[in-house]
């Protein structure tokens, strides 16, 4: 490259040559022209401050001069602006000022009234007392300048009514103004009680005949002889007055000394529409003729234009009073008020001129001694350059006879880096990594073979054009290409991710590093671009990321992504003030499907249901795979919750059709949960824990249902927690009991034997039912170690009452499904019978219809194993489940026994008659034993007896009892062999 070539030798002789040349005259150049540089400097800053200073000083007398203006200008308009207000308060209160006076007339007239008929009426008849008091208040029916009182009976007739005084004796209740309104009558109609009303009313004016004027009147009635006393007055009239108050009171306000300056006075004036003066200095307007030059009276129509303008200022000249000299003047006038009058407030410039003045000789002292200051700092800058030059003399020429031992140096620095640059451009062509070398414009200057093979372009499509044009098929003016480079330029250097472009427009993604080559403490001169190819790299990402997120099986969104999804949902129904819905999908009974049919046809199933559910829900919604049969669908953005419960019903109705798997059809139905956010929780974790305790509801709920969530199940689900920690306390704390509800045979009535019943009492809790602590005991397995603790009870007890010589009973347990499918039944069971020497004929087992189900082949092996010890098999519940006569033949049970579902109506109900003398017969048919639980009433037993039922139980009776009571039975009906128990001993 150019940089690193050396000096030609011709251009090395020259430098040579003319070294010694440069070293003379070089240098005294350079002195002589910064010389003259500060010379020329100094002259013209001092010409140009000159010019300033005029400059300034001729600004700061208009600004001074103008301030004054506005401040004299505010003041009048504060003078005047505070007369306008006094004048808007004043008419403000006319109104309240003429009702007052009108009612303090009136009550006036009422207490002369009331004193001139307490002087008389003791000595004339009432009659005459009227006349006296009516011509005793003739005299003040006016009240000099203000209004007039009148009085009326009430129907009308005048007794005193100075308007029209010729009227008085007469009813003038009819009488009409020039709008032909009987004002009379209102006087009438409005003095209804002592406190009185004011009337608006028109008629003549005193001297007036024929044109009428408003009034106001106040009437009120007076208890004495019930006259009706009122005042009125004309409004004009009132306003005349009020006029008169407010000049009276402007009056202290403008008036004039003649014997003050007139350059130090200041005066107010008011004048109407027509220039007429109202109220201000007269003597002053009076002291020139109108016609006199610069008169004051010639400047009026100037100041009412002003007004008329909506007010304002005016300057004028005007000696005021003759043989006095003209003088400026400032004037505000205000707009026009309600009643046309003008306010002018006037003052003297002449204060004005006097600070100007001085304000004038201020800035000339401030501008001359900042002057003389600049001059001196002036010349003290130049003595200070032309030491720095003549320093600075010395200095280029010490560094002139340093440049030829630099040159050589240099030279030889020139060949070093010129065998480093073929060293780089070999590692650069040679580098496995692409590699661009871009200009400081951003533009491609050359490309090493690796880049080329990488990136697709060829060095000529590459060379001459922009990098982010080429590269990344963007626009170089770009917000994001302008941020890079931003960044490139601040910092030297950039690094991350980008997608580039290869030249078929395919992408792939790559690591781009750039780094900046500068000068020493300069601008960056070229770039260089490195690019790493990370496709690979992200395929392996892309996979891991799957095998994290999604399930293997069905390839739903596993947990992990679950969780993510749920709360950026949960963020965004924040936002927008949406609902969204967890709904936790459990299958019925699937266990049973991998016992009975393996599991590929179970994994196959659920690969169906994952299709199956993700048919039913949108797009932005999820469906995810918790594991096993437990799927999570996830509805987000939704109005209402009542979105949940139909896409909970599409769910039911698809998940019933039938799935064909493998050569079967299987049919299976859900348990779904519901929970809505925000109103079951604000969380992922409390959503999902919510919508698995709704799920739990709706399988208590018979299954193949859907259940929202509430705060019922919410305490369901914690009391359910607290019992299954609590229940493995119990089997070491010894907190379970057993119950025995007899058994009787119901042809001899004997008691053949008892069912044992499993208890719980709970040391705070009380006694727990087995309603509520049986199932959670088979869902989480305790019922194994509780079922075979149960088992050598009941042989226990047996046992005992055997060696008491009582009457040998059968004694039934329940045994449940789990315990059945484990597969150790049998071993548990011959361990109790060893254990307690308990006789194997005298136990019975009762299991359910599910427990015969699932997986027939083991469960027949292990019933079987029983069988043989000599323990006999009841089926319990017969008739609420499956009920199907192929595992009654199958298994070869000794008894059934009849639900309690089935008793409870009998003998009334006829469906339930006819399921059980049918379940009767089959059993009979069967060579099995039949009973029945439930049994409460002896018309039901009676039935039963009829219909050959074999065995009995229930609260007819025994309620169950602890086995204390149920030996004491023992004893009792030793002696009565053939005789029951009565309801009442339960």
């Amino acid at each position: 490259m150019t940089q690193a070539q050396t000096p030609p030798t011709s251009a090395r002789t020259w430098l040579a040559s003319s070294g010694s040349d440069l070293e003379r005259w070089l240098p005294r150049v350079i002195l002589g022209g910064m010389l003259t540089l500060v010379l020329g400097l100094m002259i013209g800053m001092g010409t140009y401050y000159v010019y300033r200073y005029q400059q300034t000083l001729s600004q700061q007398t208009t600004d001074i001069e103008t301030r004054a203006l506005a401040d004299s200008e505010n003041t009048l308009r504060g003078e005047v602006n505070k007369m306008a207000k006094s004048l808007r308060e004043q008419r403000a209160s006319f109104e309240a000022t003429v009702q007052a006076q009108l009612r303090a007339h009136v009550d006036f007239i009422a207490n002369a009234m009331a004193s001139v008929h307490a002087a008389i009426n003791t000595r004339m008849p009432d009659a005459q007392v009227q006349d006296a008091v009516l011509n005793a208040l003739r005299p003040i029916r006016f009240t000099p300048g203000t209004s007039s009182g009148f009085i009326l009976d009430t129907s009308g007739k005048a007794l005193l009514f100075p308007l029209e005084a010729r009227r008085e004796g007469q009813n003038i209740a009819s009488i009409h103004d020039d709008t032909g309104h009987a004002f009379v009558r209102d006087f009438i109609d409005a003095a209804g009680d002592d406190r009185g009303s004011f009337i608006a009313y028109r008629w003549r004016p005193p001297g007036e005949q024929e044109a009428m004027a408003d009034a106001l009147a106040y009437v009120r009635r007076v208890d004495l002889y019930g006259w009706i006393v009122g005042a009125s007055e004309f409004v004009h009239t009132a306003q005349a007055k009020l006029k008169a108050q407010a000049l009276a009171r402007l009056a202290g306000h403008v008036s004039f000394d003649d014997g003050q300056d007139v350059g130090d006075s200041r005066f107010l004036l008011v004048l109407d529409r027509d220039g007429h003066l109202l109220a201000g200095p007269a003597d002053l307007l009076r002291a020139q003729p109108s016609n006199a030059p610069n008169s004051l009276q010639r400047w009026v129509p100037a100041m009412l234009e002003q007004s008329r303008q909506g007010g304002g200022t005016l300057q004028f000249d005007s000696p005021l009073l003759a043989g006095r000299p003209s003088v400026r003047h400032l004037a505000y006038a205000s707009a026009p008020d309600e009643w046309g009058w003008t306010l002018v407030s006037v003052a003297p410039l002449s204060d004005i001129d006097r600070i100007v003045a001085q304000e004038r000789d201020k800035a000339n002292a401030v501008t001359t001694r900042d002057f003389r200051i600049t001059a001196l700092t002036m010349l003290a800058v130049a003595t200070l350059a032309i030491l720095l030059t003549v320093l600075f003399y010395r200095w280029i020429d010490e560094r002139f006879s340093r440049y030829h031992a630099d040159i050589e140096a240099r030279n030889q620095a020139l060949s070093e880096s010129a065998r480093e640059l073929r060293l780089s451009a070999q590692v650069f062509e040679a580098s496995s990594e692409a590699i661009a070398i871009l200009d400081h414009r951003f533009r491609t200057v050359s490309i090493n073979p690796a880049m080329a093979r990488i990136s697709g372009f060829e060095p000529a499509d590459l060379v001459g054009r922009h990098c982010a044009e080429l590269l990344t098929d963007g626009r170089t003016d770009s917000r994001a290409w302008l941020s890079t480079a931003a960044q490139i330029h601040r910092d030297g250097k950039w690094a991350g991710e980008l997608e580039l472009l290869r030249p078929d427009r395919s992408r792939y993604p790559a690591w781009v590093s750039v780094g900046a080559v500068a000068r020493e403490a300069g601008a960056p001169t070229h770039f260089v671009v490195a690019i790493s190819d990370i496709s690979e790299q992200k395929r392996t990402e892309q996979r891991l990321r799957h095998l994290a997120e999604y399930d293997g099986l069905t390839g739903l969104p596993n947990r992990v992504l679950l969780l993510d999804r749920m709360s950026n949902a949960i963020q965004a129904a924040q936002r927008h003030g949406h609902h969204l819905a967890v709904l936790f999908v459990d299958l019925d009974r699937f266990k049973n499907i991998n016992d009975s049919l393996g599991h590929a046809v179970g994994d196959e199933l659920l690969r169906q249901v994952a299709s199956r559910l993700g048919s039913l829900v949108r797009g932005s919604d999820t469906v995810s795979r918790l594991g096993g049969d437990e799927f999570v669908v996830l509805l987000s953005e939704l109005d209402t919750a009542g979105r949940a419960a139909s896409v909970a019903g599409k769910m039911l109705k698809s998940l019933s059709s039938p799935f064909h798997l493998s050569g079967h059809e299987l049919t299976v139905t859900p348990s779904i949960g519901i929970t809505v956010f925000p109103e079951d929780g604000d969380n992922r974790d409390l959503l999902l824990k919510n919508a698995d305790t709704a799920m739990y509801h709706a399988k208590e709920n018979g299954r193949n249902n859907f259940q929202f969530f509430t705060r019922e199940l919410n305490d369901r689900a914690r009391l359910r927690l607290a019992l299954e920690n609590d229940m493995r306390r119990a089997l070491t704390q010894h907190e379970f009991t057993l119950a025995y509800q007899p058994q009787f045979d119901l042809r001899t009535g004997k008691l053949i034997g008892a069912e044992a019943l499993v208890r719980w009492q709970h040391p705070e809790r009380g006694e727990i039912p087995p309603d509520q602590f049986i199932p959670i005991a088979e869902e989480t397995g305790l019922i194994v170690p509780l079922g075979a603790w149960i088992l050598r009870q009941a042989c226990s007890t047996g046992q005992l009452w055997r060696d008491e010589q009582l009457p040998d009973i059968t004694i039934a347990v329940n045994v449940s499904a789990l315990q059945v499918r484990r597969g150790q039944l049998d071993a548990t069971i011959r361990q109790a019978l060893n254990e307690t020497g308990f006789p194997a004929d005298l136990l019975e087992l009762e299991v359910t219809e599910s427990a015969l189900m699932a997986n027939q082949a083991h469960v027949s092996n292990t019933l079987k194993a029983i069988q043989a010890l000599g323990v006999h098999l009841a089926i319990d519940d017969f008739g609420t489940g499956y009920s199907s006569l192929g595992y009654l033949k199958r298994f070869a049970l000794d008894k059934l026994k009849i639900d309690r579902s089935f008793i409870n109506e009998l003998p009334h109900d006829a469906e339930d008659a006819h399921l059980t003398r049918a379940i009767i017969g089959i059993g009979h048919n069967l060579d099995m034993l039949v009973i029945a639980e439930g049994v409460e009433t002896e018309a039901q037993e009676r039935f039963l007896t009829e219909l050959g039922c074999d065995q009995a139980q229930g609260y007819l009776y025994a309620k169950p009892l602890s086995a204390e009571e149920f030996r004491q039975m023992q004893i009792d009906l030793k002696y009565q062999p053939t005789s029951k128990p009565a309801a009442s001993t339960a």
